[in-house]
C-alpha cells in the first residue's frame, strides 16, 4: 500500500454507526492506493506492477483483495490522487445521473457542498454543463466553491429559502443531494418543482428527514437513498468499469485533487484519526513509497 485516506465513512464504522457491522478483528480503511505486487492461481500475469485501487480494508501496509475489489489506475496519476477516487467521486456521479433525466443548464441543489461529495459535484456538474446550487453553513466558502465552478452558494439557515429562490430566478430543480438531514433537508426539499427527487446519501446532522405531509400530497416529492457500496455490489462489472473510466477522465484533467490537510504514518493511526475527527479537509495515512 501507498497511502489510503481516512473518510467520514471510516469513522463512522469504526464508531460502530454504519449501515453494516463486520466481524472483528478487522483492518478499516474504505480505499486507498497500492501496487500489486504477487497474484493468486489463475490470475493475469499483466496485473504484477500495476498501481491499484483497493476495495476496503486499506490501512495495513500489505494484504490480498479478490480480483474485482481492485481497480487498474491510470499511468500518469499520482498514488496520493488516485487514492481519494473510489469513494466520493463515484458517488457524486451516481447521484447526478442515477436519480434525474439532467439538461444542459438545468440546476441541482446540494447541502454539505464543502464536503468531499459535494466539491465532486460542483465538478463534475460543471463540467456536464449543469448548474448547482450549493447550501453551505458559511459564507466564507462561497469564494473556494466558485473556483471549482459552483453556479450560486447560499448560507443554510432560516433565510435559505428566499436567497435560493432568488437565485434560482424562476428555475424550479428536479434534484436535489442531502447529506445533513434535518431541516436543513427540509429547507432544501421545498425548493424541488413537483415531482422532483431529493437523494440522502448522508447524515451528517444526525437528524431524522422531516417530510411534511404537504410535500408529498400536494407537490408529489420523491425521497430516496443512495449508498456506494450497495451499487458496487450490484452492478454489471462493465458499468463499474465505464463509471471508473469516468471518474479517471476526470481526475487526469484536475478534478478531484484531494485537500490534504494532514499527513500521518500508518503507525501515528490513533493521531490520524483524531486529527480527522477534526474536519477541514482529507487526513492521509502514508503507508509505503
Amino acid at each position: 500500500m501507498f497511502c489510503a485516506p481516512i473518510n467520514p465513512a471510516d469513522l463512522n464504522m469504526i464508531e460502530g454507526k454504519y449501515g453494516e457491522s463486520r466481524d472483528l478483528p478487522d483492518v478499516p480503511g474504505s480505499e486507498g492506493c497500492g501496487r500489486v505486487v504477487d497474484l493468486g492461481a489463475g490470475v493475469d500475469g499483466a496485473w504484477v506492477g500495476r498501481k491499484v485501487l483497493v476495495d476496503g480494508q486499506a490501512w495495513r501496509q500489505s494484504g490480498n483483495w479478490p480480483l474485482d475489489r481492485v481497480v487498474a489506475v491510470p499511468d500518469g496519476l499520482a498514488a496520493d490522487h488516485a487514492a481519494v477516487l473510489r469513494v466520493n467521486p463515484p458517488t457524486a456521479w451516481l447521484l447526478l445521473h442515477q436519480f434525474a433525466a439532467l439538461r444542459p443548464g438545468d440546476w441541482v441543489l446540494q447541502n454539505a457542498a464543502t464536503s468531499a461529495v459535494g466539491r465532486a459535484v460542483i465538478e463534475i456538474a460543471h463540467q456536464r454543463g449543469w448548474k448547482t446550487l450549493n447550501v453551505v453553513r458559511r459564507a466564507a466558502a462561497a469564494e473556494e466553491l466558485r473556483a471549482l465552478g459552483a453556479d450560486a452558494v447560499v448560507v443554510d439557515d432560516e433565510d435559505m429559502g428566499a436567497a435560493a429562490k432568488d437565485v434560482l430566478g424562476g428555475a424550479v430543480p428536479r434534484l436535489a443531494l442531502n447529506a445533513i438531514g434535518g431541516e436543513s433537508a427540509t429547507r432544501l426539499a421545498g425548493l424541488l418543482a413537483s415531482g422532483g427527487t431529493l437523494v440522502t446519501y448522508g447524515a451528517m446532522s444526525k437528524e431524522a428527514l422531516k417530510i411534511p405531509n404537504s410535500f408529498l400530497i400536494f407537490r408529489d416529492l420523491v425521497f430516496r437513498g443512495f449508498w456506494l457500496t450497495r451499487w458496487l455490489r450490484a452492478a454489471p462489472p462493465d458499468q463499474v468499469s465505464s463509471l471508473f473510466d469516468q471518474i479517471f477522465r476526470l481526475a487526469a484533467s484536475g478534478c478531484f485533487a484531494p485537500r490534504v490537510v494532514a499527513e500521518f504514518p500508518l503507525a501515528e493511526v490513533a493521531a490520524a484519526v483524531t486529527r480527522a475527527e477534526e474536519g477541514g479537509g482529507k487526513v492521509l495515512l502514508r503507508i509505503g513509497g
